[in-house]
């Protein structure tokens, strides 16, 4: 079951630019993470109950792994939506019986918790990942 938007995802060229310029309209950043085996920075900033990630791509990571390439080829943009879900596996079950078709090397440990991400054009044209603390 959903329960909130955990986060909305931006990949941006410059991490460090996109944080300072973020932080001048008012949302600091409190938390950053990196990912050197898939090539991921990230910043995210608090919004309420949910947050912005914004993320940069390194480069330095697997360049084969789907996931990645589907989330670098869209920047500047909302990348996609993060979902908390209870149960990471039921609802991938879910999703999967409504059509979505899981990405290849989900689930698997996200910044925060377990996530699972769901090719977009199953989802129409939204890239979802699921999350599950």
């Amino acid at each position: 079951m959903i329960k909130k938007i955990r986060h909305v995802g931006i990949v941006l060229d410059n991490l460090e630019r996109a944080l300072e310029k973020f932080e001048g309209f008012g949302l600091p950043c409190t938390e950053r993470k990196e990912d050197k085996e898939i090539g991921i920075k990230a910043g995210f900033l608090p919004v309420g109950d949910t947050s912005l990630e914004i993320m940069n791509l390194t480069g330095e990571g697997k360049k084969s792994d789907p996931m990645i390439q589907l989330v670098g080829s869209i920047k500047g943009t909302i990348n996609h939506l993060c979902f908390e879900v209870d149960d990471l596996e039921s609802s991938i079950r879910d999703f999967e019986s409504k059509g979505a078709k899981l990405i290849e090397g989900c689930p698997r440990p996200g910044a925060h918790g377990r996530i699972a991400f769901f090719y977009p054009e199953t989802t129409e044209n939204v890239l979802i990942e699921l999350c599950q603390l």
